[in-house]
């Protein structure tokens, strides 16, 4: 089971962490808010990226050290 990705656009605070340290998953979109480089998923307003499996133990530790908590990850 893989695990999917989004950034919560309305709670980040633009610390740059998540894109500085994984920009095969993370973008800047301007003012240094982030979001995914593609969406696999659209859920109503949510966009989600399905994280490369290689990728998955990074994108949580970024998840985890986020200081505003704006990205999820879940399993698919």
């Amino acid at each position: 089971m893989g695990l999917k990705v989004r950034v919560d656009q309305d709670t980040c605070t633009a610390c740059e962490l998540c894109y500085d340290r994984i920009p095969e998953v993370f973008k800047d979109i301007g003012d240094g808010i982030a979001d995914v480089v593609k969406v696999d998923i659209e859920d109503g307003d949510e966009r989600w990226m399905n994280v490369p499996e290689d990728l998955a133990d990074d994108v949580q530790e970024v998840a985890d050290e986020c200081p505003s908590g704006s990205i999820i990850v879940e399993e698919e």
